[in-house]
């Protein structure tokens, strides 16, 4: 069963620039339906309408789905770090230098390049807030539709926002039932363009279905005997039926000897290749935290044969909103994907 729900409607918009309540806003009533262990639960994904002043569940079909459609979509992957203080301030403030540095889009009214932002470590106190950005509300699509699509009980999750360019035509979740910590992935299938010949008539050479997870495995060393099938349980869903290809992104908590091999195992490709591992560390050094730094947030992929993974760049680097007060805890990813003629 999926979550559609024609009436829906996120809780009442709030202005994005004033100070953190003290009280969190209300929020969506969880309603929960079993499913089988560890499947996928169909989601729906939501846009802002303009005409209704109101976001919308998108209809996750493809059409309307016009060439040429983009063959290269940019990939942000951040970890917000939903245990510090000024919760509002940080999640603007990360919205922002995503907006403004990473996608270079000067002003809300910019619409940024064909691209998908990866957000972990959302706390349900200011889910609303996504919403409330007036450059998302002009240029993504959003999913979930509200933290009651998150594992239940979990105060904070995953939220994907995918630029309009490109057709969002299916989404879905993982619960992990093996998580203590209440983890899970999102998933969204886009659609991109395969490049033409130049002289080809066509204005592309088919167009692919490309799965993109947002994920946070299971934390701490305590989290290592998790982690190995969470990541398998990702893998094999990137693999789906009609699938072109797969991309996991987000923070893989690799902190430990067992973790250098599960990557492996899990048939998946690491598209770090630095040769300096150090230049690749993700957190440690805007963390209070006494434990080593280490590459915990990566970029991974279901195969190398159709598309081509950029070298994954460090984003947010001693970004604070206030002296000694980090953005997060962690750095941000950001890579771009190249859908390629195999030929």
């Amino acid at each position: 069963m999926s979550d559609i729900d024609e009436s829906f409607i996120p809780s009442p918009p709030s202005d994005f620039y004033e100070t953190e309540p003290d009280e969190a806003p209300p929020l969506p009533v969880r309603v929960r339906v079993r499913h089988e262990a560890d499947a996928q639960i169909p989601l729906r994904a939501v846009r802002y309408s303009s005409r209704k002043k109101r976001w919308a569940q998108t209809s996750n079909c493809a059409r309307g789905v016009r060439e040429p459609l983009p063959s290269t979509v940019r990939l942000v992957t951040w970890n917000l770090d939903f245990t510090a203080p000024d919760k509002k301030k940080r999640l603007v403030a990360a919205l922002s230098y995503i907006q403004q540095h990473v996608l270079d889009c000067r002003t809300i009214s910019e619409r940024p390049e064909p691209c998908c932002i990866m957000l972990q470590e959302v706390h349900e106190s200011v889910f609303t807030q996504i919403l409330n950005a007036e450059w998302v509300r002009r240029c993504f699509i959003v999913v979930p539709t509200g933290v009651d699509k998150w594992p239940d009980q979990a105060q904070y999750g995953n939220v994907t926002l995918v630029s309009r360019t490109i057709p969002v035509v299916n989404a879905s979740t993982i619960i992990f039932t093996n998580s203590k910590m209440k983890r899970n992935a999102i998933f969204v299938d886009i659609k991109l363009s395969i490049p033409a010949h130049d002289d080809e008539p066509r204005l592309s050479g088919g167009i692919v279905t490309l799965r993109v997870a947002n994920t946070h495995l299971e934390s701490m060393p305590e989290g290592a005997a998790a982690r190995p099938k969470q990541l398998k349980l990702i893998a094999a869903a990137l693999r789906g039926r009609g699938i072109f290809g797969g991309i996991v992104a987000g923070d893989m908590n690799a902190i430990s000897p067992a973790d250098e091999t599960i990557v492996e195992a899990a048939k998946l490709y690491d598209a770090w290749e630095g040769e300096d591992e150090d230049e690749g560390f993700t957190w440690g050094y805007q963390s209070l935290e006494q434990l080593p730094p280490g590459r915990l947030d990566k970029v991974l992929t279901t195969r190398q044969e159709g598309f081509v993974v950029d070298h994954p760049e460090r984003i947010g680097i001693g970004e604070e909103i206030g002296r000694g007060k980090w953005v997060s805890d962690h750095y941000g990813l950001v890579t771009r994907v190249h859908i390629v003629r195999e030929d």
